[in-house]
């Protein structure tokens, strides 16, 4: 099942750093228009949230409002500017790793190997630092890890990897 991206279901993600009660972020982000997930990560990043829209004014009127929220220190968007997906629809469950990667060649044909992987939610190519983020999902990351994830550096062209590992945090979650 091959899924094009067209300008109507493109995403943004949007990566935040969280200074103190990540709970609180959570919360009020929750009560954001356009924001169809919030997942709380460990590594370069606090959350990452997919935006249900990819069209440019909605985007930024979505990540003014993430921006405004006071716990929020820092964030850093990505345009999806084509994806491939394995998502069913109506599919709940969030993603439990998300890869960052930077890519020397052909992107389209990195796409094509990620898709390929066991746990490979939706892969997007995105302008920035990184080329490309791809999202999995899976019984643990244990799972994900050992099956997908350590399995990105064997695709050619991929140069670099950063992950990011989901995960639920406690209501009274703070960070120093």
């Amino acid at each position: 099942m091959r899924k094009m991206s067209t300008k109507s279901d493109q995403t943004s993600l949007v990566f935040c750093n969280v200074k103190n009660g990540i709970h609180r972020a959570i919360t009020q982000l929750k009560h954001i228009p356009n924001i169809e997930s919030i997942t709380p990560v460990a590594g370069r990043f606090d959350l990452v949230i997919k935006l249900r829209t990819n069209e440019p004014e909605k985007a930024f009127n979505t990540i003014e409002k993430i921006r405004e929220i006071e716990d929020i220190t820092a964030t850093q968007t990505a345009f999806s500017m084509h994806q491939v997906s394995n998502s069913r629809e109506h599919e709940t469950e969030q993603p439990i790793v998300y890869a960052l990667m930077k890519v020397k060649g052909a992107l389209t044909e990195v796409l094509q190997r990620l898709k390929t992987f066991p746990n490979c939610v939706e892969a997007h190519v995105i302008p920035g630092e990184f080329d490309l983020v791809a999202a999995f999902r899976g019984n643990s990351p244990e799972e994900v890890l050992e099956n997908s994830v350590t399995k990105i550096g064997s695709i050619h062209g991929i140069t670099a990897s950063e992950t990011l590992l989901a995960w639920n945090p406690p209501s009274s979650e703070t960070r120093p």
